[in-house]
């Protein structure tokens, strides 16, 4: 399934077939009489050389030369090592280059192979060997070759040549039936691998991607891992079309930016059967109220008929294991139920923030980070500390529309523990949380419920207002409740709300005592009351929160503290422009 929508997806590929862009750093140009000049295709811009669609295949530690563009070691037996092991390996190497050229002449006649080969055996190489620059050059840079301006790799000749090569290589020696194209003829092994840079691999202690190795979908090497001891692709038998078209297909689609999401240790790929068709996976890490917005009316207009999009949406999640590619995740599935699941996804946990209006969602890049630890000094999240697979299983989240990792409510329920910080992805994740099973979709509000009876909730919105009057009657103070006391009235409410509410009755009294903060005081003072109301006699506070009711502690903190600024901006707001319509009434008024 997963080979024949890769191959279904298949556009021209701008290089040919067996074909790979690498970079090249060294160019050997020949003119007309046979003379070499040594070029460095490196500059400002490519630093290492210059990108070139070049032959290749996969090779292990065996002597397997490619057509033209190789590395030093092959094409000017330039030794990895100055010992004689390393010697006699790139000699080696070496002779099996040069007897590819003499097979590439002796089949094509082609004057420019002509040329090339007298290059070698009058031993004009061996000049370019004196080059300084040479000398602190790597054995794997690559070398190509130029005649009257022409990439010589890219002549028809050659690649024609290469493709037999190609063939003749990764043949199982077979026939069957394919299991994409459904035709019997010569069974091939999957001629390409996936490029070591496309699948993250994780990081270094110094937080730097570490570079993998070039990755195999299929390997299958030993009669152990094949079924009933075949080996290769006897188990998933593909024509050369078939392999070559699928390879260079998710190969195309690794490497573009609009169609792949790199994590940590996997990368995401996406594509539609009608291209034509529009959704952008990236919305879940950038999600611009504007195309959230569009992506519910696209729902609505799909759920009730009035658009229909019969596009099917794919994506494939790999990771890597030494040489293999390791296949996490696979989804074919309408667009339009693609697009409800990111519509629910946003809905279940989008929420009001504390120095913003309105209602947010949360990118999920930003979800991962707020899993990690909080430096209270630098105001932002450690690098390194966010949750270790988290990223991934929030995508899978996403993707299928089932509960959040059983992991994340335990770590964030514990960071907030020992850190004291809440803000809009953390509260985003706790609301997903709850939203989900197993919590049996409690439908928490994005925003303030002042309706909502349920004592975790309410206590939250308490100690919120608690902590204002604090803040209110000493605006000076180092450490308020919230950083002293938030542990505590998470897990042990009853306590905390005694030992607080006593705290509050001074603080109380100390604003309404005097004129300045007299309103303040009362306003307060009722606030707090409202509140407490909607604590009933058997619904009041437990001595102990369990989890779920811990989530809940901490939303209805962050709801209420988010209304409360968002008053204060209106006051604000309001202040400001009676200030500037009396100052404006003012400047318009005549002089006596």
């Amino acid at each position: 399934m997963l080979i024949d929508r890769l191959v279904a997806s298949r556009t021209e590929d701008a290089a040919p077939r067996y074909y790979r862009t690498r970079t090249v750093r060294w160019a050997v140009v020949l003119d007309d009489a046979g003379n070499p000049n040594l070029i460095d295709r490196a500059d400002a811009n490519y630093k290492s050389g210059t990108p070139l669609a070049t032959p290749y295949l996969t090779r292990t530690s065996g002597v397997a030369p490619m057509l033209l563009v190789d590395t030093l070691e092959y094409v000017f037996a330039f030794a990895k090592k100055d010992d004689d092991k390393a010697h006699r390996g790139a000699a080696r190497r070496h002779d099996a280059y040069l007897a590819l050229l003499q097979q590439w002449r002796e089949s094509s006649n082609d004057p420019v192979a002509q040329r090339i080969c007298e290059f070698f055996t009058t031993g004009r190489h061996l000049d370019l060997l004196t080059d300084p620059r040479l000398q602190e050059a790597k054995s794997s840079d690559l070398v190509a070759f130029l005649v009257a301006g022409e990439l010589v790799q890219l002549r028809e000749s050659a690649t024609r040549f290469w493709a037999q090569v190609a063939r003749t290589r990764k043949s199982s020696g077979s026939e069957g039936f394919c299991l994409s194209c459904a035709t019997v003829g010569p069974l091939k092994t999957v001629p390409e691998m996936v490029k070591g840079s496309l699948i993250p691999v994780g990081i270094d202690a110094a937080g730097r991607p570490k570079r993998g190795r070039d990755a195999a979908v299929v390997s299958i090497n030993t009669t152990a891992q094949g079924r009933m001891g075949t080996l290769q692709l006897a188990n998933t038998p593909l024509c050369e079309d078939c392999g070559g078209h699928a390879m260079a297909a998710l190969n195309s689609l690794l490497s573009d930016p609009r169609h792949h999401r790199r994590g940590e240790d996997n990368v995401l790929t996406w594509w539609l059967r009608e291209p034509a068709a529009e959704f952008d996976l990236r919305i879940i890490d950038t999600p611009a109220p504007e195309q959230v917005s569009a992506l519910r009316n696209e729902v609505v207009q799909g759920e009730s008929g009035t658009v229909v999009d019969d596009s099917d949406f794919y994506a494939i999640t790999l990771s890597a294991n030494q040489s293999r590619v390791v296949v996490r995740d696979w989804i074919d599935m309408p667009v339009l139920e693609i697009k409800k699941r990111f519509r629910d996804w946003f809905d279940d946990h989008r929420s009001t923030q504390a120095w913003a209006d309105g209602i947010h969602e949360v990118g999920l890049k930003a979800m991962v980070q707020a899993t990690g630890r909080w430096d209270r000094q630098r105001k932002s999240y450690v690098a390194g500390s966010a949750a270790s697979g988290i990223e991934r299983e929030l995508l899978r989240c996403a993707l299928h529309g089932g509960p959040p990792p059983p992991n994340l409510v335990p770590r964030l329920l514990h960071r907030i523990r020992n850190d004291h910080h809440v803000d809009l992805p953390r509260v985003a994740m706790l609301r997903l949380a709850l939203n989900r099973p197993p919590y049996l979709k409690e439908n928490v509000m994005p925003g303030l419920d002042e309706t909502a009876t349920d004592p975790a909730y309410v206590w939250g919105r308490m100690f919120a207002v608690l902590e204002v009057i604090q803040r209110q009657a000493i605006p000076d103070i180092n450490a308020t409740i919230r950083d002293r006391y938030f542990g505590l009235a998470m897990s042990q409410p009853l306590a905390a709300m005694r030992m607080l509410r006593l705290n509050a009755n001074g603080h109380l009294k100390k604003l309404t005592g005097r004129q300045a903060t007299r309103p303040a005081g009362w306003a307060l003072h009722a606030q707090l009351a409202k509140i407490s109301e909607a604590l009933e006699w058997h619904t009041a506070l437990p001595a102990h929160l369990d989890a779920a009711a811990q989530v809940r502690f901490i939303i209805g903190y962050d709801h209420q503290r988010a209304a409360e600024m968002a008053a204060a901006r209106a006051g604000k707001a309001a202040k400001d422009a009676k200030a500037a319509a009396a100052e404006n009434v003012a400047a318009t008024e005549p002089i006596a």
